[in-house]
């Protein structure tokens, strides 16, 4: 695999240039859904949360569709999954572990900017980063992944700012993927990531035919990925990502990988496939049993 590290001219969490007005409309209509939930999957009001400084936040994000579609996360296959509400009031040390579930799902660029997008990079073969709407806002910056990545770091932002201090990233397919980005370019910012078969860009087929995809699956990661802190839980047998695709962190140390091609789950609902593989009752029992995420947790903290 042809592994495209892009660097990002500007910061991306700086400037409104990098927010499409669009897109933040559409995103209220979601946030109704975020929020603190329990094991069950109920919201509970912050305010019940008494000790902030001695808390886990474990802030969960879910996969995605394409950029012309919108994502529900209160629904199967997007929802907070099994083996991460498991971990609701989990102790580790000293420390009490709570969930925020995170809706970040608008819909991103369209389908007349894709394909320009799409044309410009068959001419040159590489991102056309320069291109803009006619609002001057980067098209590049308009795509989904980049946007709901903006998402995330502000609401990071928005945590720290209210007291809490112990935050992890926690997201599955494209979610889990957007917050390895925010851990690389920020690597201070949150305490680690649980990437559950984390990916964006289509399947591993899907980017052959269409390198361009490839391009954008790797725009936004800084070139120095010594500081990422994750643990990485991933299938053989994901068509969307094989293990070749996260090759880029098997010199780190600091990054963990669980396979679960051994653990007898199989491709299940919600999802159906071995992509989904991570959302499953069977791996929360597996994970119950082998304590990954929490061994990971303890290491950090």
């Amino acid at each position: 695999m042809i592994r495209i590290i892009i660097f990002l001219v500007v910061s991306f969490f700086v400037t409104n240039a990098y927010s499409s007005p669009k897109f933040d409309k559409d995103l209220k209509k979601f946030s109704k859904d975020n929020g603190f939930i329990d094991s069950k999957g109920k919201i509970y009001s912050k305010n019940e949360i008494k000790d902030k400084k001695n808390s886990i936040l474990i802030i969960y994000n879910h996969g995605s569709d394409n950029d012309q579609k919108s994502d529900k996360c209160a629904v199967p296959g997007n929802d907070v999954p099994k083996v991460i509400r498991d971990l609701h009031d989990k102790n580790i040390k000293n420390l009490k572990v709570k969930i925020y579930r995170l809706c970040t799902g608008a819909k991103g660029w369209s389908k007349k900017e894709q394909t320009k997008m799409w044309k410009a990079h068959e001419k040159k073969g590489k991102l056309a980063i320069e291109l803009k709407d006619k609002d001057g806002i980067p098209l590049i910056n308009k795509q989904k992944q980049n946007q709901r990545r903006r998402v995330i770091k502000d609401k990071v932002d928005n945590f720290i700012e209210d007291g809490f201090k112990n935050i992890i990233l926690a997201g599955h397919s494209s979610g889990g993927w957007q917050s390895l980005k925010i851990k690389a370019e920020f690597p201070m910012l949150v305490k680690g990531v649980i990437g559950l078969n984390p990916g964006a860009g289509g399947t591993v087929k899907n980017r052959k035919d269409w390198p361009w995809w490839e391009d954008v699956r790797y725009y936004g990661f800084v070139e120095d990925l010594s500081q990422v802190n994750a643990i990485i839980i991933a299938h053989d047998k994901d068509h969307y990502n094989s293990p070749n695709d996260y090759s880029l962190f098997k010199s780190i140390n600091s990054v963990k990988f669980v396979n679960l091609t051994n653990s007898g789950c199989k491709k299940a609902e919600p999802m159906n496939n071995y992509h989904g593989i991570t959302l499953t009752k069977c791996y929360a029992e597996y994970e119950k049993k082998n304590k990954d995420i929490i061994k990971y947790l303890e290491e950090i903290f």
